[in-house]
């Protein structure tokens, strides 16, 4: 693949990944659950 793909794929995976990372986090934060409702 060429080097400017690579990058622009890094971005379109990352940024999900670090938005659902932060809203675990403060859902955790907020509830003390990870997932809440289950334990």
């Amino acid at each position: 693949m060429d080097q400017a793909n690579t990058s622009v794929l890094d971005i379109a995976f990352g940024r999900p990944a670090m938005i659902g990372f932060m809203l675990l986090l403060g859902t955790y934060l907020v509830t003390g659950q990870i997932i809440p409702g289950t334990f």
